[in-house]
């Protein structure tokens, strides 16, 4: 966590050449991705020397003219309210430190104050999503799609996903931590191209259920209770088997089926493959003692006795059992699969897979993991 002080986090020479490139460029404008990345540009020209801006958080105030927010790194992160000295005191944020009253180079008169805006800051993150700029919300993102889930260090994993989509053109963006950590990823990497935000929170836009110790009746009970609170829109994820208890791509279909034709449709279903962690995935047909007699025997005679080549098939016919159902099998990776083991695993997905950053998987590894899963 980093501390917040009351010290004021940005230099005020700085901050009054900020709001002057803002006002220069901004007033008056619509402020969008091309504005966002000239106004990036044109700061570079000028490096500033006590902060770093966050562009892509750049918007104005919703209601009073003339004011604009952006994130900064400073001393602390925090968001600055930059204004007009004329323009109407805004109320949205409390605990506002003045960095100063001053005259920009261009003989403006503006006013500058910063916001504590950490990743703990949850109260002010909110604020900004749903009351400055909601298109940094998540929302509902279909079951057509390759998505890679963060637990932690959201502002990783948002640079990371912006750096997929540069690289191979997906939006794999999905955070399963704290909703608060998850936008502000989103807020401070500008990321408005909607994403997945499993939690129990207002703005979160999908659910899970582990329904492994669950009747039927009890998973049906949570669902309805979710979208009755959530929307009828709101995505549901169950984890079906427990640890340790493979999953079968008939029984997979029945479940799927069941929930469908009962109007309680799942988007996706958690599938338990053989790669748990700590243990590597067996490389050829003579490491399998103990493993599942079906699979083993798909193995030798199905698969010329490759381990990979039996997985990469297992995950194409439980794909097509959840797709047959407008759904996405899941998996949560660990840091004991390898490269060999998450290409069979995108494959046999075919794009179509959630896979979620488990035991020793970093964020910092997004764009690395997105190589080897895009099939």
């Amino acid at each position: 966590m980093i501390p917040v002080t009351l010290d004021v986090p940005v230099r005020a020479a700085e901050a009054s050449q900020l709001a002057d490139l803002i006002f220069q460029f901004a007033e008056n404008r619509k402020v969008d991705a091309a504005l966002r990345r000239m106004l990036e540009s044109r700061a570079s020209q000028t490096p500033f020397e006590s902060m770093r801006v966050h562009w892509g958080s750049f918007a104005p105030d919703p209601v009073a003219n003339s004011t604009y927010y952006v994130a900064v790194d400073g001393r602390v992160p925090a968001l600055l309210h930059i204004a007009l000295s004329s323009a109407p005191a805004s109320g949205l944020f409390h605990g506002q430190i003045l960095v100063g009253r001053m005259r920009t180079p261009r003989g403006l008169e503006v006013v500058v104050n910063a916001i504590p805006f950490g990743p703990s800051d949850e109260e002010k993150i909110l604020t900004y999503a749903t009351q400055v700029d909601r298109s940094l919300l998540p929302g509902p993102q279909g079951v057509e799609t390759l998505y890679i889930a963060a637990r932690s260090d959201a502002d990783t994993a948002f640079a990371q996903f912006r750096a997929v989509q540069r690289k191979y053109g997906l939006s794999v963006a999905a955070y399963t931590g704290a909703p608060h950590e998850g936008v502000y990823g989103a807020i401070r990497h500008g990321w408005r191209e909607g994403f997945a935000l499993e939690g129990d929170g207002e703005i979160c836009s999908r659910s899970r259920f582990d329904a492994s110790s669950m009747t039927s009746e009890d998973l049906d009970d949570k669902i309805d209770i979710a979208r009755r609170v959530n929307g009828r829109t709101h995505d549901i994820d169950v984890v079906f088997d427990p640890p340790g208890v493979f999953t079968k791509a008939t029984e997979l279909s029945e479940r799927l089926q069941r929930l469908r034709e009962n109007g309680r449709p799942v988007q996706v279903a958690f599938v338990e493959l053989g790669c748990g962690p700590g243990v590597p995935y067996p490389s050829k047909w003579e490491d399998m003692a103990g493993w599942p007699e079906d699979i083993v025997s798909s193995v030798q005679w199905k698969a010329a006795g490759k381990p990979l080549v039996e997985l990469r098939s297992r995950v194409e016919e439980l794909t097509a059992a959840a797709r047959a159902h407008g759904a996405l099998i899941g998996v949560v990776g660990n840091a004991a699969m390898s490269e060999e083991v998450l290409e069979a695993i995108g494959a046999g997905a075919n794009r179509r897979l959630w896979f979620e950053l488990g035991d020793g998987l970093q964020s910092s590894q997004i764009v690395g993991l997105a190589a080897w899963l895009r099939g």
